[in-house]
């Protein structure tokens, strides 16, 4: 073989091992690759169903500082309200390759294909403060959501013994919105049946439309206005439609509103005698727990549980924590006390 043949030989060898390291770079599959990395950031995959509402921007931004405080890597995916985007979201998480689904489902029912999808590719999945209807998740963390519901009507009918109410539910697809409705209504069926109260109007708030509950208070208040003497709203954004409707009305003062979530909002109303009641849920606690969980999960590891919820089709573990009443008398002493907002904010106070 003369030099000239020699030199292409070595170039067409070079040139084929350039390939092979191109096509094939390592020996193994990339996943064992991973799983044998113990320096690999466990992943967590956070779908959200909406970030409308402030409480929902509070669990995102806690979520996120805590879980990488705690070493965690975390995707947060916002499904705006719509049930085909989160499985769209999800599904692309799972292709990321997250250690754990952590999941506030839009439509409890629907977002079952989420959780299946999930857990043929053997990720745990938890249904994060809202339950996800008929699948097989692992937790359930959420509040006392029934205590919630009780909470309000408890108040409520302290105040206003008798006289009409308008009831706004939470989005029907929101399983949380039951266990709300089964709450209050504990508290006023008594009331009912000995006819002191009479609901004037209620109604399932689609995707909680602060919208759709201000024109619906709008229209019983135009026909019935004297009648009305307190509502009960599912959440605070529903509680601050209905204070827009009153005021709207010339009624303000007359109807007393609770609501729960106390978001900043709320809790501006509240001192200003606009807003009865709402409901403290401390977030904290809830992210606190459920990255505990997470870390549990992905260590196949048991996760202790208060008590168990039915979601229809399967019994699941239920970490359940408390909620608290928050009214002008202990607000201080309650969300401002626990750093959810700052007194300057609740009272409206500059800051210099």
């Amino acid at each position: 073989m003369n030099s000239l043949s020699r030199k292409m030989a070595k170039r067409v060898l070079l040139t084929l091992l350039m390939l092979s390291t191109l096509l094939f770079p390592a020996c193994g599959s990339p996943s064992k690759t991973n799983q044998s990395n113990p320096d690999k950031k466990i992943v967590i995959g956070f779908s959200m169903a909406t970030l409308k509402e402030d409480r929902w921007l509070q669990d995102r931004d806690i979520f996120t500082a805590k879980a990488k405080q705690a070493g965690f890597e975390v995707i947060v995916k916002n499904a705006n309200n719509d049930s085909d985007l989160q499985f769209e979201q999800v599904n692309e998480m799972i292709a990321k390759g997250i250690d754990v689904l952590v999941i506030t489902p839009q439509d409890s029912v629907d977002a079952a294909r989420c959780v299946n999808a999930a857990k043929k590719a053997g990720i745990p999945v938890v249904s994060y403060d809202r339950l996800v209807r008929n699948a097989n998740v692992d937790v359930y963390v959420s509040f006392d959501n029934v205590k919630v519901g009780k909470v309000m009507g408890e108040a409520i009918k302290k105040v206003v013994p008798e006289g009409g109410y308008i009831i706004l539910n939470g989005s029907e697809t929101d399983n949380n919105s039951q266990m709300f409705n089964k709450g209050y209504m504990s508290e006023l069926k008594d009331l009912i049946g000995d006819k002191k109260i009479t609901i004037v109007g209620e109604i399932w708030v689609k995707d909680w439309r602060r919208e759709e509950a201000l024109d619906f208070v709008s229209e019983i208040l135009k026909k019935d206005g004297d009648k009305v003497k307190a509502i009960i709203a599912a959440n605070d954004s529903l509680a601050w439609a209905a204070i827009d409707a009153i005021s709207v009305a010339r009624l303000s003062g007359k109807i007393k509103v609770v609501g729960h979530d106390a978001d900043l909002a709320a809790c501006q109303r509240i001192v200003e005698g606009t807003q009865l009641l709402t409901v403290y849920k401390p977030i904290k606690n809830l992210v606190d727990q459920t990255i505990t969980i997470c870390r549990l999960l992905v260590e196949k590891k048991q996760v202790p549980h208060d008590t168990t919820i039915s979601n229809g089709n399967f019994t699941v573990p239920y970490v359940m924590i408390d909620v608290i009443p928050v009214t002008k008398d202990n607000i201080d002493d309650t969300v401002i006390k626990d750093g959810f907002h700052l007194k300057e904010d609740v009272y409206r106070k500059d800051k210099d």
